[in-house]
């Protein structure tokens, strides 16, 4: 199993969820209100930092076998093409466990 954790503008989710919508089998997802900041790279020996963001953060535990496609979906629909759009990690779930 795979846990994606996707950082994605709030104005994106709406889209994004569209998206899953149309995924066979999607197993659901947990969203979360979010702030970061990023660093500009290149802007001198001291890069400076934005200030904090608000972002939504995504979360789906997806079988190995979905989750090619569900990242590709996030980055269809979250991709605005300007610097900030987020970010998408995929890590192993070791184990979990339904309560």
């Amino acid at each position: 199993m795979k846990l994606i954790i996707a950082i994605v503008r709030p104005f994106t989710v709406e889209k994004i969820v569209t998206a899953f919508e149309n995924i066979e089998g999607f197993p659901g997802m947990t969203l979360i209100d979010s702030e970061g900041f990023g660093q500009r790279m290149g802007t001198g020996a001291y890069d400076a930092l934005d200030p904090f963001k608000a972002n939504k953060r995504i979360e789906i535990a997806v079988n190995d076998e979905m989750a090619d496609e569900i990242v590709a979906a996030i980055k269809n629909n979250a991709h605005t093409g300007k610097k900030g759009d987020g970010i998408i990690m995929v890590v192993p779930i070791e184990a979990a466990t339904l309560i």
